[in-house]
């Protein structure tokens, strides 16, 4: 696993999975506001991914197809 993948467990995913249990033991509605923020967070997390990732996942598909395209006609 490289740097930025073990930077992202320990900085964000572990605090917010221990958050989350601590949130959900305090809830005495067995969990409301956990599912509420996992909900939250999901819905954002696609929002993001499909405003910002999905345009530049294309555009770099198209970069290598183009590399690859030039690499093929070199030869």
């Amino acid at each position: 696993m490289i740097g930025t993948s073990w930077f992202f467990i320990l900085i964000f995913a572990i605090p917010l999975v221990v958050f989350l249990i601590w949130l959900m033991k305090q809830d005495k509605r067995k969990g409301a506001w956990g599912i509420i923020l996992v909900i939250l967070a999901a819905a954002a997390a696609m929002y993001v991914s499909t405003k910002y990732g999905s345009g530049l996942a294309a555009a770099n598909f198209e970069l290598r197809k183009k590399e690859a395209q030039e690499k093929s006609q070199e030869k």
